[in-house]
């Protein structure tokens, strides 16, 4: 059957030959056919760059140098004015953009860091008679709100003491100190309401109201091993940061020099960001020079148009996952941060940096 039902569309084709074909009518143009689709956008206005000359002038007048400045303006299709824009200067606090992108390149805007609780010996009266292990993921945001909130559960699964050590491995971080012992020091005294000091009350008070005081007592030692496998523990909690996205906004609106050198730190150091950065971008690797995450220091360096290709990069990596750069941003206009009372029009997703003898926004 297929062959016959072949041979008469072949022979309905053939039947035509030797025929004169009716004429073919022009086919008439739809609507958004006529428009301007593909259309470059117009070219710079000339005002731009005398705008920017205006400004390097000024500085000039109060005594700044203009070769200690660079600036770059750009969109998709035009870049609109370039003063040294591919010469890198000293970034300061712009470094974070680079360690934003390369947190988001590596994990993604919603990716959570998982604290793993578990424990040794058996639990019976409120009391652990064992030890209690934090397997610590790299949660960069493990803060006095965090240990509250994990000594609270604890309550709840009936541990209110435990009679034997409080062990710490892995990648556990807390109150950005990246000393796992001092990190294990601080979550002891924050899973105990009794052990609290003036900056744990504070951080309470601002819980809200319901939230119980939490208390397990560590009757043993505070031991840090890094390495150990703890695979016969048994489970108790496994509790989830934060989206990344949000770390990130933490970080870049108060700009949080321990907490971007801890993100720096979990995609794998400051040149792993350096790669994942010029990768995104394009840019050359003399437009891209790090020493840390977080931009302290004027040996951080970076072009104007690599961060500006940074910020372009990050808005596409965002957009692709549902989100918008300004949940990774500070935005011009909100009562904290770096950005408050900055004279800049309100609404603009905006990264501060400033040294002693540094001045950057992008």
């Amino acid at each position: 059957m297929w062959d016959l039902l072949g041979w008469s569309v072949l022979m309905g084709i053939l039947s035509g030959w030797g025929q004169e074909p009716p004429p073919v009518k022009p086919v008439q143009p739809l609507a958004w056919e006529e428009l301007a689709l593909f259309s470059l956008p117009h070219p710079p206005e000339p005002m731009i760059e005398k705008t920017v000359a205006n400004y390097l002038q000024n500085l000039y007048q109060f005594g700044v140098s203009t070769s200690s400045q660079g600036l770059w303006f750009a969109s998709d299709w035009w870049t609109f004015a370039d003063h040294r824009g591919t010469i890198p200067q000293s970034a300061a606090s712009l470094t974070k953009i680079a360690t934003s992108l390369a947190a988001l390149e590596t994990y993604g805007s919603d990716y959570q860091f998982v604290t793993r609780v578990k424990h040794t010996g058996v639990i019976a009266g409120g009391v652990l008679e064992g030890n209690l292990i934090i397997e610590g993921g790299g949660d960069p945001f493990f803060v006095w709100e965090e240990a509250i909130a994990l000594s609270n559960r604890l309550n709840e699964l009936g541990i209110q003491m435990v009679t034997g050590d409080l062990i710490v491995t892995g990648d556990f971080f807390m109150n950005y100190q990246q000393s796992r012992q001092t990190s294990a020091q601080l979550l002891a005294q924050g899973l105990n309401f009794q052990r609290w000091s003036k900056e744990v009350e504070q951080q309470y008070a601002k819980l809200p109201s319901e939230t119980p005081r939490p208390q397990v007592a560590i009757q043993g030692e505070i031991r840090v091993q890094p390495n150990a496998n703890f695979a016969d523990a048994t489970s108790l909690i496994q509790h989830q940061s934060l989206p990344l996205s949000q770390i990130l906004q933490q970080m870049n609106i108060y700009s949080n020099n321990k907490l971007a050198d801890l993100i720096a730190r979990s995609v794998g150091g400051v040149e792993t960001v350096e790669k994942i950065v010029i990768a995104a971008t394009g840019v050359s690797p003399e437009e891209v020079q790090l020493i840390n995450g977080s931009g302290l220091g004027v040996d951080n360096r970076l072009s104007p148009r690599a961060v500006t290709k940074m910020l372009r990069a990050i808005d596409e990596k965002v957009k692709s996952e549902d989100s918008k750069i300004r949940e990774i941003l500070p935005v011009s206009g909100i009562e904290v941060g770096t950005v408050r009372d900055r004279a800049i029009p309100q609404g603009i997703a905006v990264k501060t940096g400033s040294l002693f003898n540094v001045s950057a926004l992008a």
